[in-house]
């Protein structure tokens, strides 16, 4: 049965770096609420399941809108695009409407590069969404001094600016934005994961931030009844459900106005909803008993935005004062540091996980200036700390002025805005102990450690390809328009690059990584494997390229190098009770006469193996387990593919070619499954009593001896099973707290 037809669905593209599934919007949920509110019907396409991009748009047209509204930030811009392209191909008359903070500040340039985006809502929309969809969906032509949309007339680009700000216009300014609808008294929203919000703006003149310019520096309010309301009804369905998760106040800055956040947290605790909640703010709008409030109302995280322990830098950035403000002493500023140590204290005091926001290569900032304000982190006893680079965004104050502080722009080839140079080199600066790089980093080496030898890699996407190697010193036109189109939205792309010479490494791996986004490939990561120098014939070691972990190459080498073993010796050195170094090793040369391994079942005897395995170091995990393991061969669900430099497609490395670059993933998987039946009656599996056996079409060695193997070693092999079970609990824990 298909879903029954809307007239506007709304679409959250993920951002680069998530996992590929469709998420609600608060900022849409509002907008929503009014145009329900005013008879037309919208939905927001939700998909938990990460499907291709075709299979995406297939999904949203199944819904028959009229209006695909889609939801942009810089981070997936390029998806939007990708989608908008692939829907409009199957119905050109389908409008399709970009917003969000992308298109807000960049809605002429947007029309001007892409056709297939019919126009740009800019700002917030609650005021003239319906006057806009409206006459959208009726077909009536927008008057030429419509605000708060771009669009295209007789071959022009019509822009009149951003409407009037929510809530702006009511006198009583502690519940101006109950102007419009709540979400989810409304019944729009049905749980919390989304957050709340208890107002929207900061009065504050930061030079580089997006949200302020969209706010126009301007705090608007819900009154403190509809917020509890809504937080009552997250803990009503918390409670039926028995889903409990952090509920986030999207505020840009919830302690704005200390003396009514107190009575809101006050109020939120008074009520026992038991909700767990987190926020960021501002370190130096927050005192011991508001501290003690919002501990009491939930609130168990907070997140400090410092970004510079430099006075002269807070001044240049607008944190405190306006640049331009007359106090040559800084002493405003050198009281917000103090508040922020106090800030800090006070926090742990009462049991917050408490983190800090830094930002390097502000205005005016030196190398010296950046490595005092990681000295400053260092002294924090804060739970984690972020560590951005600034990025310059159109519409901020910064855009206008970045040239003056040897920061430099530019558009790239798909349009969007980069920050390619700052005044000083912000890599060099070594990052401090519990930086969320780090944390990032390590989940990128465990992804693709999983993605290069993991029979099972990309299983959570099983219907679809998850995970693409490629073995070849370069990305051509074929193969990424290719890869647009066969991978699934967050999957991972791996390449794995031979020796290059010094002088030719950044411009190939930017060209590779260049066209990737040009053709709009929708990956969650894209990592580059560079070869490091052999130290014997047995080791792999190769060097991680990828955004977010760059900052360790010359920091924390070990953090971005991945150490496989081609021998069985880490595995051993593991039975024997040492810690094993590589994270992979190979087993297949050795699997035939297992001596350790037997030695060390022969000393169990009838001990619990798995009580056993627990009590021991995590194991190294094996190259290709599915060979050895119970269960059918993890390869047959086709979740993961291998490319060679001559453009033939392997489900991994030991298999003979099953399609090439331009195959269909039903055709590849025909194909592997021919492979397979082909296997089982040249080695006569149907008359095996074997059950254990995963019948591997490529195990990479011989019938004969696989079969032996299987006949002969099976208390060694479901050893193996164990091991590999527990081999893989880093994986499994990191991409639990991934998801």
């Amino acid at each position: 049965m298909k879903p029954s037809a809307s007239d506007i669905i709304f679409v959250f593209p993920p951002a680069t770096g998530n996992i590929g599934a469709f998420k609600e919007h608060l900022g849409v949920a509002y907008l929503r609420t009014v145009l329900g509110r005013d008879g037309i019907k919208t939905i927001q396409y939700m998909n938990e399941r990460p499907a291709t991009i075709k299979a995406v748009a297939n999904e949203i047209l199944d819904h028959r809108p009229r209006i695909v509204g889609f939801t942009i930030y810089d981070s997936n811009f390029l998806l939007a695009v990708a989608l908008s392209s692939a829907i409009k191909q199957q119905q050109p008359d389908v409008q399709v409407i970009f917003g969000g903070p992308t298109p807000t500040f960049m809605a002429s340039g947007i029309l001007e590069r892409y056709s297939i985006v019919d126009a740009c809502v800019m700002g917030e929309a609650e005021g003239t969404g319906t006057q806009i969809f409206s006459s959208l969906l009726d077909g009536h032509l927008l008057p030429d001094t419509q605000e708060g949309i771009a669009f295209r007339r007789d071959g022009r680009i019509i822009c009149n600016g951003l409407p009037p700000l929510v809530g702006s216009g009511c006198q009583n300014t502690q519940s101006a934005l109950d102007s419009t609808p709540s979400p989810y008294l409304s019944g729009i929203l049905t749980d919390g994961r989304t957050g709340v919000l208890s107002g929207r703006g900061c009065t504050y003149h930061c030079q580089y931030c997006v949200f302020a310019t969209l706010g126009r520096k301007k705090l608007r309010l819900h009154s403190i009844e509809r917020v509890v309301a809504e937080l009552e009804l997250i803990a009503e369905q918390q409670k039926r459900s028995g889903d409990h998760y952090v509920v986030a106040i999207q505020d840009d800055a919830f302690t704005l106005l200390p003396k009514r956040a107190k009575e809101l947290c006050q109020l939120i605790a008074d009520r026992n909803l038991g909700l767990v909640l987190s926020c960021i703010t501002r370190a130096d709008m927050i005192d011991d008993e508001l501290l003690r409030l919002m501990r009491e109302a939930g609130i168990i995280s907070l997140a400090f935005g410092l970004e510079s322990a430099v006075p002269s830098v807070l001044r240049a950035i607008g944190k405190v004062k306006p640049p331009d403000w007359s106090d040559p002493g800084l002493e405003p500023e050198r009281h917000f540091l103090e508040q922020v140590r106090t800030s800090i204290i006070g926090a742990k005091k009462y049991g917050f996980s408490v983190g800090i926001n830094i930002i390097l290569g502000l205005p005016t900032e030196t190398e010296a200036d950046g490595a005092e304000t990681l000295r400053f982190v260092k002294k924090m006893a804060v739970d984690f700390y972020i560590h951005n680079f600034l990025w310059v965004f159109p519409g901020t104050p910064l855009w206008e002025t970045h040239d003056r502080y040897g920061i430099k722009c530019m558009f790239d080839s798909t349009g969007l805005p980069a920050t390619y140079e700052y005044a000083y080199v912000i890599n060099k600066l070594r990052p401090r102990p519990k930086c969320s790089l780090e944390g990032d980093a390590n989940l990128i080496k465990l992804l693709t450690t999983d993605a290069l030898y993991g029979c099972e890699a990309g299983s959570t996407y099983e219907g679809n390809i998850g995970v693409v190697i490629v073995n070849a010193p370069e990305i051509s036109g074929n193969l990424a328009s290719w890869l647009a189109q066969i991978l699934n939205v967050g999957g991972i792309v791996v390449q794995l690059y031979p020796h290059l010479k010094r002088n030719e490494e950044t411009l190939k791996l930017d060209n590779d990584r260049c066209l990737l986004n040009e053709y709009m490939v929708p990956v969650r990561y894209y990592v580059q494997l560079l070869p490091k120098k052999q130290v014997n014939e047995i080791d792999e070691r190769w060097r991680i390229v990828c955004a977010g972990v760059e900052l360790y190459r010359n920091h924390k080498p070990d953090l971005v190098t991945l150490m496989f073993s081609n021998g069985p010796m880490p595995l051993i050195n593991w039975s024997k009770g040492e810690s094993p170094v590589d994270s992979l090793c190979e087993v297949s040369g050795y699997i035939s006469q297992p001596d350790e391994l037997i030695d060390l079942l022969d000393r169990l005897g009838e001990q619990d193996v798995s009580e056993y395995l627990r009590r021991m170091l995590i194991p190294p995990d094996l190259k290709y387990s599915g060979r050895w393991v119970s269960g059918r061969a993890p390869c047959l669900k086709l979740t993961r593919i291998e490319v060679d430099d001559q453009g033939q497609v392997h489900c991994c490395r030991h298999s003979l070619p099953i399609g090439k670059i331009g195959d269909t993933r039903e055709s590849l998987l025909q194909r592997l499954r021919n492979f397979f039946q082909e296997a089982e009656q040249r080695r006569g599996c149907n008359n095996c009593p074997n059950a254990f056996c995963p019948r591997c079409p490529f195990p990479g060695i011989d019938d004969q001896t696989y079969c032996e193997i299987f006949s002969n070693h099976e208390r060694v092999l479901r050893l193996l099973d164990g091991i590999r079970v527990y081999a893989r609990l880093p994986y499994i824990i990191v991409k639990q707290r991934d998801t």
